[in-house]
């Protein structure tokens, strides 16, 4: 695993931390603006993990975005002063969803540098 995968998914494990602590404060964010923070949040995850998995499993990366944003509504209906609202999700879900498409379709037929493909150099003599 490469550094920047290793540092996408650190980064991907922080947002996951802050986006379960900050739905815990006591107030909302109103509307628009929280299907707005919703959408650019989890499309920031999204792209994170795209990177950690060096894009090689899309249909992973949404299924594991769209199981977050439905563990951050579940857990914002149990606290007293938060409610859990399905747009929230559905916006969570279309981040997702947006994202990983753009992302595979400006990636599609590029061609990933490997060891076999790779300039070999000049052997010293």
């Amino acid at each position: 695993m490469r550094t920047e995968q290793r540092f996408s998914l650190l980064c991907a494990l922080v947002l996951v931390a802050q986006l379960f602590t900050l739905s815990s404060i006591p107030f909302e964010i109103h509307e628009p603006w929280d299907k707005v923070w919703h959408f650019l949040a989890y499309s920031a995850l999204t792209l994170l993990l795209w990177i950690g998995t060096d894009g090689r499993r899309p249909v992973v990366v949404v299924a594991l975005v769209m199981v977050l944003g439905a563990m951050d509504e579940l857990r914002q209906s149990f606290i007293p002063t938060r409610t859990a609202d399905s747009m929230d999700f559905f916006a969570d879900l279309c981040a997702a969803i947006i994202t990983a498409g753009a992302l595979a379709f400006f990636t599609r037929g590029k061609a990933k540098p490997c060891a076999e493909s790779s300039p070999r150099s000049p052997r010293a003599t």
